[in-house]
């Protein structure tokens, strides 16, 4: 009996040690006091998403244009229109490039002429040569394509030559035509002064013209002279001053054209007129209306003929 006391009380002493020791937290039977308190498991429950409403959209309403006001434009005031016919600006002169041809063509009415040298020239003679230094005087006798003739003296038969670059002659004939200019702009001034007076009596004593002047069609004949006796009493009473009968060169045939809107003629006359180089060929044309002679125009630049 003391045996197996001895035996239950050493199989109690291994349990309450096991219990002690060995069980793990929460399956001690004995001591139950060092079991953890069972902790309650937290479910997580995922909030549910807030349901967003949804948002029909509409179809987008037409654009509507914005109204831009524009400015009032004001009337534009036109210029009185002026009762009297307007002061004229005076005659027109070509550059003298283009008179002389880009200095190609200098007409002969310009020679001889003294002129100062701007490099040496070599004149020579019949017996040898002789060199005159730049800055002396020689006559300038002719010019051809750009390449003056020039002689030491006005009578000398030495002769040599230079391009005009090589005398002063551009700068003289600049200086003579701008002075020319004035002179011929105040001529022409005076001129048409003295037509606006004479004008009204000039056409009241114009005539009829007669067979003699015109065909039966208003173009104009021809006189034993071979000129045209309707241009020349044009002419004669003043209608134009620079062209005269007797510098006339030559006469051309009526060429039909439209004058005015109407049918007349054109004849057309070679003279010489007065330039800055004297008396020089040109070209002009009178138109014939009805008989009558209604204007004077050169042919190269269109402008009236005084």
């Amino acid at each position: 009996m003391k045996s197996l006391f001895y035996t239950i009380l050493i199989i109690g002493g291994a349990f309450l040690a096991y219990d002690y020791f060995g069980a793990p937290p929460g399956k001690k039977l004995v001591f139950k006091s060092l079991n953890l308190p069972v902790k309650p498991k937290v479910l997580t429950v995922k909030a549910a998403e807030e349901e967003k409403p949804v948002v029909m959209e509409s179809p987008a309403a037409p654009v509507k244009p914005v109204a831009v006001e524009k400015p009032v434009e004001k009337p534009v005031e036109k210029a009185p229109v002026p009762t009297t016919a307007p002061a004229s600006s005076g005659p027109k002169f070509e550059p003298i490039e283009a008179l002389t041809g880009n200095w190609l063509k200098i007409p002969a009415s310009a020679f001889p002429r003294e002129v100062k040298l701007l490099q040496d020239a070599m004149f020579k003679m019949s017996v040898g040569s002789s060199k005159i230094a730049a800055g002396s005087n020689a006559y300038a006798l002719a010019a051809a394509n750009g390449v003056l003739t020039l002689a030491p003296s006005a009578s000398s038969p030495a002769r040599a030559q230079l391009p005009i670059d090589g005398t002063d002659l551009k700068a003289q004939l600049n200086v003579s035509y701008e002075k020319w200019k004035i002179t011929r702009a105040e001529e022409l001034k005076a001129i048409a002064a003295k037509k606006q007076l004479t004008q009204p009596a000039a056409s009241a004593a114009e005539a009829a013209p007669s067979s003699s002047e015109v065909d039966s069609d208003g173009k104009p004949v021809r006189d034993s002279t071979n000129g045209y006796p309707l241009l020349i009493a044009s002419m004669k009473r003043g209608q134009i001053t620079e062209i005269k009968p007797e510098n006339i060169t030559n006469w051309q045939d009526p060429q039909s054209t439209v004058i005015q809107g109407k049918p007349g003629w054109a004849v057309k006359v070679g003279c010489n007129v007065k330039t800055v180089f004297g008396m020089q060929p040109t070209e002009a044309q009178a138109l014939v209306l009805n008989g009558r002679v209604v204007g004077w125009y050169y042919t190269g630049s269109g402008e009236e003929v005084p």
